[in-house]
């Protein structure tokens, strides 16, 4: 029992001591792409309060059909439309004068998003929506149809930015590189699951809109070295 004992010190001595010499480096490399948004997102809400739940939802269901009906004459597809499950229940609105929340009647809500793909309908769609009080424009965000593409030119310009950077340092150092050792995400640029938007609205004699949507990507890369 003691001789596998002394055989387990000094395995993981040995392999302690192994791990104490290798060298490495570590490098980031960051790369950020700028393109033309060809697209917007846009999140409407509609929600409606009336005495009971019938009634506000029979309500919600014709501005509903009415919104649908507004996308469909902008040429907007179905396929690019997504309705959410609907909510309800009671509607309550504070009382400055008791100062505590009193029910008054009931409200059904719901969101629908859809991609505007033709941005020279922008201000026509946005005027025709903005003539009814009954849908409330709660996000809209310049997109691109091609982003998994650009996501993916992301990344290998960040790969290809490490690999030069520890290139050039190595060869100034007067070491060999060696084995890729570990490559990560860079958590700090990867904190919004979507490309972040930089909103630049230019307006023309056209009607039209414009927009940037910029793709950041970060990559550390640990490299061992000879």
């Amino acid at each position: 029992m003691k001789k596998i004992i002394l055989l387990l010190f000094i395995i993981c001595f040995i392999s302690t001591n192994a791990q104490e010499i290798q060298r490495y480096i570590n490098i980031n490399g960051t790369s950020e792409l700028i393109r033309d948004a060809d697209l917007i997102d846009f999140t409407i809400e509609i929600k409606t309060i009336d005495e009971s739940v019938e009634k506000s939802k029979k309500t919600n269901d014709n501005n509903l059909e009415e919104l649908l009906e507004v996308l469909k004459t902008f040429g907007i597809s179905s396929e690019d439309i997504i309705v959410s499950p609907i909510s309800l229940g009671k509607n309550f609105e504070y009382n400055d004068r008791e100062r505590q929340q009193i029910q008054k009647g009931f409200f059904v809500e719901l969101e629908v998003s859809f991609l505007l793909r033709d941005l020279t309908k922008y201000y026509a769609l946005t005027n025709k929506l903005a003539t009814s009080n009954d849908f409330a424009i709660i996000r809209s965000n310049y997109g691109i149809s091609d982003y998994e593409l650009q996501h993916k030119i992301a990344y290998e310009n960040a790969l290809k930015a490490a690999k030069e950077k520890a290139e050039y340092m190595s060869k100034t150092l007067g070491v060999n590189l060696g084995d890729v050792l570990e490559i990560d995400e860079n958590n700090l640029w990867q904190s919004y699951p979507n490309p972040t938007n930089t909103i630049t609205m230019e307006s023309s004699q056209g009607g039209n809109i414009s927009g940037k949507v910029t793709i950041r990507r970060s990559i550390r890369v640990k490299i061992a070295i000879n």
